[in-house]
């Protein structure tokens, strides 16, 4: 018998998200050992991209549907998200004691950072605002099935990364059976 995702609403299900990423940052300014920032930008890289296709897939649609300037706002969101994505594919390939690692981390930081802000201060509080709770519980199980999905994600494939296979595609391979 599988498990039913507990019920909440979206907002508070994405806050909670939101909260993870923040304590991976944390983690990650905490250490200067390199095999912990590497796992901890692999968690990062695992939580980062469920996050994404969560709300690509659930939360999106409903911005664009129920907040005026919703396609705009949608738009910047996930625009947001693929740079996050992009600079994450980019750490893949880059060893925690390269120069160029620590930076990439900072970029990352400020995108996710900047995409948190912009959902916390804007969208949620609109959302809280035009959706009945039960709407915001529906759309709550369904990020929540796309976070259960997610679980168990290996760093590396059995198989190795594959040509051009980061662990951000990995992940969104998993949940939606294709790449960006």
């Amino acid at each position: 018998m599988t498990a039913m995702p507990e019920q909440h609403d979206v907002v508070d299900v994405l806050t909670a998200d939101h909260h993870a990423v923040r304590a991976l940052f944390e983690g990650y300014r905490a250490t200067t050992d390199p095999g912990q920032r590497r796992q901890l930008v692999d968690r990062m890289t695992v939580e980062v991209v469920r996050h994404s296709v969560a709300e690509e897939t659930y939360l999106y649609p409903t911005v664009r549907k129920a907040l005026p300037n919703g396609d705009r706002i949608a738009d910047e969101e996930i625009e947001e998200l693929t740079e996050a994505e992009r600079i994450l594919s980019e750490l893949d390939a880059v060893d925690p004691r390269d120069r160029r690692f620590d930076p990439l981390v900072r970029d990352l930081m400020d995108v996710v950072s900047m995409h948190i802000r912009g959902e916390e201060d804007l969208v949620f509080p609109e959302l809280r605002e035009r959706l009945t709770p039960e709407e915001r519980m529906m759309l709550g199980l369904r990020v929540g099935e796309a976070a259960a999905a997610a679980q168990g994600v290996p760093p590396v494939s059995p198989e190795g990364p594959g040509p051009g296979r980061t662990l951000a595609d990995r992940v969104r391979e998993r949940l939606t059976g294709r790449t960006r």
